[in-house]
């Protein structure tokens, strides 16, 4: 009796094994951030007392340009994003970017270009000799993704540290 369905038995288990496979390759891919330009502002606070105070609005500032490019099939969110601030390998700062969205929805095969901005009053020279700047989010299953804005040389030197 069995015998007599054993081919819809298979057809039906063929449908539905392509139908699950094709769902799984759909939501394959995921959202790739590129850096396109990257500036940094900064005066350390001992030269505050001459005039130069007066022309720098924030002792630090930080803005970059990105362009998010999201390579699957379904459209992508990325939101929550937070700047991590490192010295070799410690976290010095963790702080929020300003951007005109906070959440950006980038749909398949779309490029979209952000611009972010960071400001500081740096009154105790935390970021005095940073040597890595990386750009957290989330994805739209909630899971924190980083991404490496800057890495190299302290980006402003230790004027303490005697040479």
């Amino acid at each position: 009796m069995l015998s007599e369905y054993i081919g819809i038995i298979g057809a039906v288990a063929g449908s539905v094994s392509t139908l699950i496979v094709v769902e799984c390759i759909r939501h394959m891919g995921g959202v790739k951030f590129f850096l396109r330009d990257i500036r940094f502002k900064y005066r350390l606070n001992s030269s505050f007392n001459n005039s130069l105070y007066e022309e720098v609005k924030q002792p630090f500032r930080l803005g970059y340009d990105l362009d998010i490019y999201n390579c699957g099939s379904i459209p992508r969110l990325t939101h929550d994003f937070s700047l991590g601030f490192y010295k070799g390998s410690s976290l010095v700062l963790k702080a929020s970017p300003k951007c005109d969205r906070n959440a950006i929805n980038v749909n398949p095969r779309e490029l979209v270009s952000v611009s972010q901005v960071f400001d500081m009053d740096d009154i105790d020279n935390t970021l005095v000799g940073i040597t890595k700047i990386v750009l957290n989010y989330k994805t739209s299953k909630r899971r924190i993704r980083k991404f490496v804005i800057y890495e190299g040389q302290p980006l402003y030197p230790d004027a303490t540290k005697k040479a």
